[in-house]
């Protein structure tokens, strides 16, 4: 008997409230009039570098792509820097051979870039507001708006990796090859006015105003029709599109290919391989983006002298002889900017700073007012 309704309903799909809650070590988020704002974090404080938020980030991407109330994304870092930290434990299961190393390096690090570009259909801005790696998240965006403060390398060489992830593979594509192939090969830091020159940002604003730039373009965005900007955004990903197609998967083999011709030869260390590359970034990364070291044509003195440069420079900080811009023991600031356009109510009696080590999250309190 036909009774005109469908045999079986839509499937159910994850609404932000949940997966806001399944995401809340890695993200907040905020969402305002359809437009989005994914802030990257670890707990309450800035994102650390681990196999957990490898795999959070291409997760998340792949999710927001199911919520069609998700018009307008927009990509940031909590605080006044993108990534710095690295999480030292943050790569137990990355040194388990095959299988885990395998899905962390074939299937996570491909994810990560290929599902901002090909599951994320409509248009996404990223709100770089200072120095940082892994910034894949921001740079494929379809605009891309960043602090005067800002650098950014792919330093994979110099700790004898293969740059694989798509870092390189982005300054071969913005920069032309011969000036990416430097930066890859280098590991030589890129400022905010080379990328600017190269179109590998859209617009470069004091610090603090890249976020509220971000929203200021995606109110104008929503002024057109949801279908036009939305197809719109299709056209603005086409060439990133053709590019990872062609090229990402080799950068990704290529890298883990190398990786275990390291463990192989023995010079990664033992099977805790990983947590030790880790640890080396959390004692150089900070003094990398505080100083304009490595923005100085590389060498093979600067590339091996530059753990004892770093050593000597926290020393320094720990003497209070200097200042460390990325400790993470001080209050970090929210990057919260839909407050220059209206603020949800309630939000402005919120402070705009957050200790990392806190267990409530001030930017999740004003992130839990949006719907």
């Amino acid at each position: 008997m036909c009774d005109n309704k469908p045999m079986a309903p839509y499937a159910k799909l994850p609404e932000l409230e949940e997966y806001k809650e399944w995401f809340k070590d890695f993200a907040d988020l905020y969402r305002e009039d359809g437009i989005l704002q994914v802030t990257w974090k670890t707990n309450d404080g800035p994102m650390h570098h681990s196999g957990m938020s490898h795999r959070a980030i291409g997760q998340l991407v792949r999710v927001l792509s199911l919520d069609f109330k998700n018009e307008i994304i927009i990509f940031t870092h909590i605080g006044d820097s993108w990534m710095t930290e690295s999480d030292p434990n943050g790569w137990e299961t990355y040194s388990e051979l095959p299988t885990q190393r395998f899905q962390h390096q074939y299937f996570d690090d491909t994810n990560l870039i290929k599902n901002m570009v090909f599951d994320l259909d409509v248009p996404t801005i990223g709100a770089v507001p200072g120095p940082g790696f892994h910034w894949d998240s921001a740079f494929l965006s379809d605009v891309t708006i960043c602090t005067e403060d800002t650098v950014m390398e792919v330093p994979h060489a110099q700790g004898g990796l293969v740059p694989g992830d798509a870092m390189g593979l982005m300054c071969q594509h913005y920069f032309g090859t011969k000036r990416g192939n430097y930066y890859m090969m280098t590991t030589r830091q890129f400022t905010a006015q080379d990328m600017l020159d190269h179109g590998m940002v859209s617009e470069v604003v004091p610090k603090g105003k890249a976020v509220e730039r971000a929203w200021e373009i995606a109110r104008m965005w929503k002024l057109m029709s949801y279908e036009n900007r939305t197809i719109m955004s299709n056209l603005a990903k086409r060439p990133l599109k053709k590019l990872l197609v062609e090229d990402l998967k080799l950068h990704t083999v290529s890298e883990q290919y190398g990786s275990l011709l390291r463990v192989a030869a023995g010079d990664l260390g033992d099977e805790h391989s990983a947590q030790q590359d880790e640890k080396y970034i959390s004692r150089v990364a900070d003094y990398r983006y505080a100083t304009t070291d490595m923005q100085e044509p590389m060498t093979a003195e600067h590339w091996a002298g530059m753990a004892n440069r770093a050593a000597d420079w926290f020393k320094k900080v720990e003497a209070g002889e200097i200042e460390n811009p990325f400790d993470t023991s001080k209050p970090v600031p929210c990057n919260f900017a839909a407050s220059s356009v209206d603020l949800p109510p309630g939000a402005a009696q919120i402070s705009s700073t957050r200790s990392p080590a806190s267990t409530g999250s001030t930017c999740a309190g004003v992130m839990a007012e949006g719907s």
